[in-house]
Order: structure tokens, then C-alpha cells, then sequence
């Protein structure tokens, strides 16, 4: 039944990030293994490592320069995003899926701090997260066919 919850007996297509998928696997073991605040926090925080691990994959400093001007930092998921998903998705067609992305990353950022999560919390910033792996995983050619 944890399985049917979580949505975690759909498979999972992976990346071919290896960090990237394993941390996804990961994340959906723990959402349906938590049972309590601090566990659902947990959950979020995989989450942005996923996101950072997902950052780290496909951004390319001479191709997506900070937005801002300031160099990302290693762990920098945000300014390393907004700059790949500014390059890659440039225009104002691309607008709603620029700040899906951004969205899913503060969800994560915003869960592990949340002191009162619950699993839909948690649930829900797993699917933002996976759905914004997903959407940067069809941009970076990773889902295209054989």
C-alpha cells in the first residue's frame, strides 16, 4: 500500500544521471517509509540535493552565465538552473516552465525547514521535483528517442 501512496510503483525513467536517478530513488523510499515531521523534512531536503545533483549534470558556465552576474557556488541549484533554463528555454513561450523549475526547488528549500510536514507535504515536493528532473531531462535531449 506505501507503494500505491507514493506513487512509487510507477517506474521511474531514468536519467542517465546516475546522482541524479539514485537520489530520486532514494527520495521515493524515503517518502514512503516517513512517518513523522522530521522524516518528512528529510524528504525535502533529498529533494534539493536532487535538484543540486541535477544542476551539476547539465550546467555549462560558458554556455548559462548567472543571470545575476555572481558565480554559483557548487551547491548554487538556483542560480545554476535559472541559468541553463534561461538559455535552453529562452523566450516567452517557455515562461510557465522556467518558473515551474524554480517553483519545484523553493518547494524543496521551504519543506526541509517546515517543522509541521506532513506527507503530503512531502509528497507533493517529490512530485514537483521529479516532474522538474523530468522536464530538464527532455530539454537536455536525455528522453529523446533512440
Amino acid at each position: 500500500i506505501d507503494q500505491i501512496r507514493t506513487g512509487h510503483i510507477d517506474a521511474y525513467l531514468p536519467t542517465g544521471w546516475q546522482r541524479v536517478d539514485r537520489t530520486v530513488g532514494e527520495v521515493r523510499d524515503r517518502l514512503a517509509a516517513a512517518l513523522d515531521e522530521e522524516q518528512f523534512q528529510a524528504v525535502g531536503l533529498l529533494c534539493r540535493e536532487a535538484l543540486i545533483s541535477l544542476a551539476e549534470a547539465v550546467y555549462t558556465r560558458e554556455r548559462h552565465p548567472p543571470l545575476d552576474g555572481i558565480e554559483p557556488s557548487k551547491t548554487d541549484a538556483k542560480r545554476k538552473l535559472d541559468a541553463y533554463i534561461a538559455v535552453e528555454l529562452f523566450g516567452e513561450v517557455n515562461e510557465e516552465l522556467r518558473r515551474h523549475a524554480r517553483s519545484a526547488l523553493a518547494l524543496a528549500n521551504a519543506l526541509q525547514h517546515q517543522r509541521t510536514a506532513e506527507f503530503r507535504d512531502a509528497a507533493m515536493c517529490v512530485e514537483a521535483t521529479t516532474a522538474t528532473i523530468n522536464i530538464i531531462a527532455i530539454i537536455a535531449g536525455q528522453r529523446d528517442p533512440a
